[in-house]
């Protein structure tokens, strides 16, 4: 039998959509930079003040600055689901931007047509604005069908700091039957949505060399010494190199090439590969080449299960206007490694020290800001299942997919808590961490009425 849309509920939405689309954009509006510390206390009592006004009780834990928010509602129902939220946001530094970044300017994107654009449109408090309006409209329209569980934090493009001791003091305030994150599935306004089972893990590294017995410098120099003295910057740079071949692929000894399949994978990549164009994929990363000819298959096969270590900035000497010729005595680099499923971030992080270590840099300082592990969960999970269901009420068949190649500490729930979860809704958006950062109005509307649809499933779903 099929699931009915909850027609009253949807109708509120449409009521109330320009007051929930003003909040939203009010929202947008204030900054929360956590990389910069920027807003976030600010950012997280406006939002605290609007889960209140909802009903909700909340209270904050970790830091007073960049408080965790923990949200309850307790309906009197037979099912909880913990939902996980993010109020921080990616810098915008030098980024160019058609319109400011913290104006929420609607205007027509040429990807997502009449769109809200902003940091954290797309990632992520657009979705979280998504889901507190589909919470009020279920609570005015008859009630939640299920108890609420809400962790917010402002940590979370950071590494997610304080959430690890969060979930593991608080176990039993925080348990429930499943989790959930809300989160735009559709790639294309009107195309299909995509159900994740999984994502990758990270780690934050920064890798530095300093002059010392090796060579180098105590002090910056003419570089017209550079005949008889080494560079960090140089020793940096070739040490980074050793650790990919010549398509940047990881030959780490310790890391694998693929993380782990599971049964039934390689069906639903076999699936996917029969619906995507690699020209598609190029085009949409804005590149004229990708590392390797991949087929359909492949590619999928590699976005979802290839570690990856990615450089995200280097720094060394001067980086001025017009020439300074010198020998610098320090290099830096902040570098991400994507973790597939089955690796473990220790065991990684000792990998690359390893490897650095067996080919003579083993005066390169390597260090570790944060990481977390990849996480599974199975298409048979009850909440996996009644997200499918809310997207087939709308109209929609879900492509599933394996895995999710950015990282989202959902490790947190399975590894911690011991529980299913899943993370979708209907909607389009882009370019996060990117200028001209976007969410759809139409996928928008579309993401606070499929979550309400979600809700009402999970509430119906068996144990």
């Amino acid at each position: 039998m099929s699931l009915p849309q909850p027609e009253r509920t949807h109708a509120y939405l449409d009521d109330h959509w320009n007051e929930h689309l003003d909040r939203t954009r009010a929202f947008l509006r204030q900054p929360s930079i956590s990389a910069q510390s920027i807003g976030l206390r600010e950012t997280a009592d406006c939002l605290r003040a609007w889960l209140e006004a909802r009903g909700a009780q909340v209270s904050y834990y970790g830091s007073a600055q960049q408080p965790i928010i923990h949200a309850e509602w307790a309906a009197g129902a037979r099912k909880t689901l913990l939902v996980y939220g993010m109020y921080d946001v990616q810098p915008v530094d030098d980024q160019i931007w058609t319109t400011p970044p913290f104006a929420a300017e609607i205007w027509h994107h040429p990807a997502g047509g009449e769109s809200l654009v902003a940091r954290g449109a797309c990632n992520s408090k657009g979705p979280l604005m998504a889901c507190l309006h589909a919470i009020e409209a279920l609570r005015a329209t008859g009630g939640l069908p299920v108890n609420i569980k809400w962790t917010i934090e402002g940590e979370e493009e950071i590494g997610s700091l304080a959430l690890p001791e969060f979930y593991q003091t608080h176990r039993s305030m925080l348990a429930a039957d499943a989790a959930f994150e809300p989160f735009w599935s559709q790639l294309q306004p009107g195309g299909a949505p995509r159900v994740t089972l999984g994502t990758k893990g990270v780690i934050g590294l920064e890798v530095v060399c300093r002059a010392g017995d090796w060579g180098g410098p105590r002090g910056v120099v003419h570089s017209s010494a550079g005949t008889l003295l080494g560079s960090p910057a140089w020793r940096l740079v070739q040490a980074l190199a050793t650790l990919v071949n010549g398509q940047q692929e990881l030959v780490v000894e310790g890391i694998p090439p693929l993380g782990e399949m599971l049964p039934g994978d390689d069906e639903l990549l076999r699936t996917m590969a029969a619906t995507i164009n690699p020209d598609e994929y190029r085009a949409q990363l804005g590149t004229n080449r990708l590392k390797r000819d991949y087929s359909p298959y492949e590619l999928l096969r590699q976005d979802q299960f290839a570690p990856v270590l990615n450089i995200n900035g280097l720094h060394s000497g001067y980086l001025g206007v017009g020439s300074h010729t010198i020998i610098p005595n320090t290099a830096r680099a902040l570098c991400d490694l994507r973790m597939a499923p089955g690796m473990k971030v220790a065991e990684t992080y000792e990998a690359v020290r390893r490897h650095l270590a067996c080919h003579g840099f083993e005066d390169i300082e390597v260090t570790m800001d944060s990481g977390y592990p990849a996480a599974r969960t199975p298409l048979a999970a009850p909440v996996v299942q009644a997200l499918c269901q809310a997207y087939q009420a709308h109209g929609f068949e879900p492509l599933v997919r394996p895995m999710e190649p950015s990282a989202t500490p959902y490790y947190l729930f399975t590894d911690v808590l011991g529980l299913d979860f899943a993370w979708g809704g209907l909607g389009t958006a882009s370019g996060s961490h990117g200028p001209d950062e976007w969410c759809s109005l139409a996928g928008l509307r579309a993401l606070e009425k499929s979550l309400t649809t979600f809700l009402m499933a999970f509430a119906a779903s068996a144990s």
